[in-house]
């Protein structure tokens, strides 16, 4: 069997985490030596059950793998493991790295990058402030790297790849999963111009567990986590933690008092994370500490606006097309009206207008949009 598929035989096993896995590879030296291991052998490892033993040993002869292989090869995956010098050097020294993770793309892992985090219910100021640093990253070399969910999560990706630059999503599903639904144009344009990742099995669905066990990729893979729009209880809450905990600069942009999606970065803020006003403000910070050494002479481009319609690079969705068709161009849309004319689900459809909204095609107005 060839080496990276021996990782992933071990990493399928049910109840067999990370921890666990590194546990059991440092005991054994290789998959193979796990699987070549005897049930007291297995069972002298510190923190591995009768249980977990006896599933170790059932795998030894299992031909359930072949059915993931096959998928892999059917949707383009690969698989790169902590031996792997493909692997990010910058997730080596945490003690819960992933042992591997499956991608979708073409992407070098061990690129400066930057993290751009936020809150999927973030406001317009939020949504250009995502799109403004990501250009800005991109344009300076930096890959961004994002977790692909609604909010400053899709406009980071966006704003990456609208400046011509790479982007990683940190899946919290399989890769072979797009979530949320809306975004699959989105990532087929991130496969082509970056990577989507994921630690988890292909087929995972997302729940409540599998995003915040994601975040420490997403931050320990970059040399900074920049965090836009959060509430003080949000998972960016989360991701800034684990940055800070992996010895990651933590920067925040500030927002109104008032604000709920602002209550997180000012009190990050206020705990000590650097307050952006510019992504140059991040690219000078990391340049001063020698974290990266790029050319940050094209980072901004102030003279250069952001485009007021969508780039070549990113066509229109079919969802994108069908409640843009259901919009009338002289009076205000409203989502209800849009959901009934398209025949799109309403939270559907809300996703949608959000995106457009980002994109600069529609305009919020009122409690409606207009075009």
């Amino acid at each position: 069997m060839e080496d990276w598929k021996s990782y992933i035989k071990l990493c399928s096993i049910p109840d067999i985490g990370s921890i666990t896995a590194m546990r059991l590879l440092e005991a054994f030296g290789s998959p193979g030596g796990v699987f070549a291991a005897s049930k007291s052998d297995l069972l002298s490892v510190p923190k591995i059950g009768v249980k977990t033993a006896e599933a170790l040993l059932a795998a030894r002869d299992s031909a359930e793998c072949e059915k993931i292989f096959a998928r892999m090869s059917e949707i383009g995956a690969k698989y790169v493991h902590f031996n792997d010098p493909r692997y990010p050097r910058r997730l080596l020294p945490l003690a819960d790295k992933p042992v591997g993770f499956y991608f979708i793309g073409d992407c070098d892992f061990n690129a400066p990058c930057i993290s751009i985090v936020g809150s999927r219910m973030c406001s317009v100021y939020g949504q250009t402030v995502a799109r403004k640093f990501a250009a800005s990253f991109a344009r300076a070399g930096f890959t961004v790297v994002s977790g692909m969910a609604r909010g400053i999560d899709t406009c980071a990706h966006i704003g990456a790849l609208e400046a011509g630059g790479k982007t990683i999503a940190v899946l919290g599903c399989g890769a072979d999963v797009v979530y949320p639904p809306e975004n699959a144009e989105l990532c087929e344009k991130i496969k082509k111009s970056g990577a989507v990742v994921s630690e988890f099995p292909l087929g995972t669905r997302a729940d409540r567990q599998t995003f915040p066990i994601r975040n420490r990729i997403v931050s320990g893979m970059s040399a900074a986590t920049v965090v836009v729009e959060s509430d003080v209880h949000g998972g960016s809450m989360i991701t800034a933690r684990l940055a800070a905990e992996q010895g990651r600069d933590v920067f925040a942009v500030p927002g109104r008092i008032d604000s709920r999606p602002s209550r997180g970065c000012n009190a990050l803020i206020r705990d000590g994370a650097t307050l952006a006003m510019s992504a140059e403000d991040i690219i000078d910070e990391l340049r001063s500490t020698g974290q990266v050494e790029l050319d940050f002479s094209a980072a901004e481009s102030p003279e250069e606006p952001a485009p007021e319609k969508p780039s070549a690079a990113l066509p229109l969705s079919e969802d994108e097309s069908r409640v843009l068709k259901c919009m009338d161009s002289s009076r205000v849309s409203y989502a209800d009206e849009i959901s009934e004319r398209s025949g799109m689900e309403v939270q559907k459809c809300l996703a949608v207008l959000l995106m457009l909204e980002i994109r600069k095609i529609v305009k919020k107005s009122g409690g409606g949009w207009i075009l």
